[in-house]
């Protein structure tokens, strides 16, 4: 859309619309509480809402992941998460030379 000298859309055009905001980032022990109510109602059955997703193994490979590596870099992801992102849109055209086709075999 393009803007006026002012800087705001042209006449006759809808204003753009802003995406929500992001949600406020949780504190790290309130991140891994969700998480951890999240695997068991995925994971025990008789929990009220339950949705077996995943098994006991699933669970502990899962949790080892979570506090192993996830958890580690938490801070990281939250901060990454939260700033806008440049964008860098790069194009390339590729050529990929084929062989033709056999010839048909002879009569």
């Amino acid at each position: 859309p393009k803007e006026d000298a002012e800087g705001g859309e042209e006449e006759g055009e809808a204003p753009k619309e802003q995406p929500p905001p992001p949600p406020d980032p949780k504190p790290m022990p309130e991140a891994f509480e969700f998480c951890k109510k999240l695997v068991l109602l995925h994971s025990l059955k008789g929990v009220e809402g339950h949705v077996e997703l995943f098994s006991h193994s699933d669970v502990q490979l899962f949790t080892n992941y979570i506090t192993t590596s996830y958890m580690q870099h938490y801070k990281l992801y939250q901060y990454v998460a939260a700033r806008d992102q440049s964008l860098d849109k790069r194009t390339t055209t590729l050529f990929v030379n084929t062989a033709f086709p056999p010839p048909p075999p002879p009569p």
